[in-house]
């Protein structure tokens, strides 16, 4: 039996369209799978996103992540890293955040999946709510550089409003700045407590690998 590149490239296509609830655009084999994968931005998935939210009331406080958002396998993931890799360099330079910092939050609220949705509506790397993504000016939540972006911006305001204090800022990340303000600290909250907890973990992790290469 014969394998041609073009019917497991077709193969590969079809198996992402089965996750993904509109139709991908099929274009010609000239190009590469990466191009397909890159091409592939919320454009495709957003009305059916929007269906969805526009019928849930939502918390501050993301909560556990839905069952039917398209999860991207690792290898999928992998093909798109360089794309959130520059994204998350731009960001950095951008708003003055370290880079292990912007990619510690995004491993905690989607571990890089770009069309992570939580139950409470929060969307994409950076799991922003509609509100703030309004607010920030992100017209697409589920593309990779408008949503780090905004990510970055928003955890910058929160860094300022709290006069540097890293834990602060990722609290108010988590909980919204009111909360933080209300109980003078990070919110007797569990899930931001372990949202505070994890990101700095894997800070330290990112920081530590890097020291030892």
């Amino acid at each position: 039996m014969k394998f041609y590149v073009k019917d497991i490239l077709q193969n590969k296509i079809t198996e992402i369209q089965s996750r993904i609830p509109l139709p991908i655009k099929t274009p010609s084999f000239s190009v590469t799978f990466a191009n397909i994968l890159e091409n592939i931005t919320s454009e495709t998935v957003n009305k059916e996103f929007q269906l969805n939210t526009e019928k849930k009331e939502y918390s501050l406080i993301s909560g556990s992540y839905e069952d039917d958002y398209p999860r991207l396998s690792s290898d999928e993931i992998s093909i798109l890293m360089p794309r959130i890799d520059a994204a998350i360099k731009n960001a950095s330079c951008t708003y003055g955040i370290g880079e292990y910092m912007i990619r510690a939050i995004i491993k905690q609220e989607s571990s890089f999946q770009p069309f992570a949705l939580s139950t409470s509506g929060a969307m994409g790397l950076m799991q922003l709510m509609p509100d703030t993504a309004g607010w920030l000016s992100v017209g697409d939540p589920y593309n990779i550089e408008e949503n780090i972006n905004g990510g970055t911006q928003y955890f910058r305001d929160q860094l300022n409003a709290f006069d540097g204090n890293t834990e602060l800022a990722l609290a108010a990340y988590n909980a919204g700045p009111n909360n933080v303000i209300k109980y003078n600290g990070i919110p007797p909250f569990a899930q931001t407590q372990d949202f505070v907890k994890k990101v700095m973990q894997y800070y330290n992790s990112y920081v530590l690998m890097k020291s030892q290469k």
